[in-house]
């Protein structure tokens, strides 16, 4: 054979083994998403050449898609999945924020509030967060491997976060300042994904689905960067007053989004204010990312009762969504009478909740002005599961079994101990106590049988 034409079968022989692998490295065999690579869809390479383009799709593939990858949503046509019959689709251009330059690279990131907690059969779907991957970031693009690992290695010691910054310092002294202040003030606050099956409070089981993806539109595929569990609208607070009118005491009484109240979320917004939090310092570092990203501040965004909301990101809804309420926005977990342990299940009094390390790093990816799409069928938005007796799905009998796990997390992960606001003596059902066991309870487990 001419060495030639040798060299060019080779040539295209490999780049067929690199199409391979490109498009069954990111599913197992049964189709779920590995945790490891940014999610996108798989498509069968004996019948593709190339990926199309998203304008390609037929409505059939979209669907399917959507099933895996919530960023496909707004593109599938099903007027179910809004408040009114205006529309019933988004085209791909409408993913794009149109106040960011058509060169900027971050034009193109939006978010998807896909609120759905039940599957199309109306079983409940359980939630399973996707951490963001810094390798497939256009911010961390030109890093090594080596310096992703050690990031993740420093969120649960101070030993290991003193490596990290020397490793920086030694290997990237011209972006010291700026990847010690993104650890700082983002990546240090990182916890396992989330995977459970349903939330338990006050002896009733919600089923839980609701969440929000980070999402890029490119032109021949829909990336889901990340995906936090959240919750939305099922509740309204009834004051209690006495005679001078100062409240007494709140409640929360139970205010679903559909029906006639269907309206209250539109299906589009966007992310027009990108707030703050007291406990990092604003500085200029995060100015100048913000400057990047379009926009940011520094201000505080505080409820009514004096609670903060930290990185309080104001949504505000577009045009064809005026009946949508306004002055709601996605921020972190912060009414003491809403549990932690509830996000996934509609659980809100209109804000969309998230973790603290999801607050964060959202106010960080977000661009000002973001699309923020929010769809969901309304006989999928929320479900009270049938559980008679809860004991047998909690981890814990009683509180003494509860404090041994309690005990162990504070010593062992001090840092994630603090940040859950897990103390050493407490209840052993409450939402605080369970989020940290769904996080670190394999762990736990493994401890106790080694003992």
């Amino acid at each position: 054979m001419n060495l030639s034409i040798f060299r060019n079968f080779i040539f295209r022989a490999s780049l067929f083994s690199l199409i391979l692998i490109n498009f069954s490295c990111g599913f197992n065999s049964n189709g779920s998403s590995t945790s490891k690579v940014v999610q996108d869809i798989e498509v069968p390479v004996s019948t593709v050449k190339s990926r199309p383009n998203i304008s390609e799709l037929t409505q059939e593939q979209i669907r399917s898609y959507a099933k895996i990858n919530s960023c496909y949503l707004p593109l599938l046509n099903d007027s179910t999945l809004y408040p009114d019959n205006k529309r019933s689709f988004f085209s791909w251009n409408e993913l794009l924020n149109d106040s960011l330059a058509k060169d900027n690279p971050y034009r193109n990131r939006y978010l998807v509030g896909d609120f759905m907690a039940l599957d199309e059969n109306l079983q409940n779907l359980g939630i399973e967060e996707i951490n963001p991957d810094l390798s497939k970031l256009l911010d961390f693009e030109k890093y090594n491997q080596e310096l992703f690992t050690l990031m993740d290695a420093a969120v649960d010691s101070k030993d290991s976060e003193t490596a990290l910054f020397a490793y920086i310092k030694k290997n990237y002294p011209e972006d010291s300042e700026v990847l010690t202040n993104f650890y700082s003030k983002i990546w240090k606050f990182k916890t396992p994904a989330l995977n459970k099956k349903f939330a338990v409070i006050n002896n009733k089981a919600f089923a839980l689905g609701q969440k929000l993806c980070l999402c890029e539109a490119k032109q021949d595929t829909l990336l889901l960067i990340s995906r936090f569990s959240t919750s939305a609208k099922s509740l309204i607070p009834s004051e209690k007053k006495d005679e001078t009118g100062k409240v007494l005491s709140t409640s929360y009484v139970r205010s679903l989004p559909i029906g006639k109240t269907r309206s209250y979320y539109g299906a589009q917004y966007l992310i027009t204010s990108k707030n703050w939090e007291t406990a990092r310092k604003y500085e200029n570092l995060d100015k100048f990312h913000d400057e990047k990203l379009g926009g940011g501040n520094n201000r505080v965004t505080f409820f009514k009762t004096g609670a903060q909301l930290p990185n309080f990101l104001l949504m505000t809804p577009g045009k064809d969504y005026p009946k949508a309420m306004r002055q709601n926005g996605i921020h972190e977990v912060a009414l003491s009478g809403l549990s932690m342990g509830m996000l996934g299940s509609a659980n809100s009094i209109g804000c969309i909740r998230v973790t603290d390390f999801g607050s964060k790093f959202v106010r960080w990816w977000v661009p000002q002005n973001a699309k923020f799409f929010i769809l969901y069928a309304e006989n999928r938005y929320f479900s009270e599961l049938p559980i008679e007796s809860l004991e047998q799905y909690l981890p814990f009998k009683n509180e003494e079994e509860g404090n041994a796990f309690r005990k162990w997390l504070i010593e062992t992960k001090p840092l994630k101990a603090s940040q859950l606001e897990i103390d050493l003596t407490g209840k052993y059902d409450n939402g605080h106590i369970l989020e940290a066991y769904n996080l670190y309870g394999k762990e736990y487990e493994a401890y106790q049988s080694n003992r």
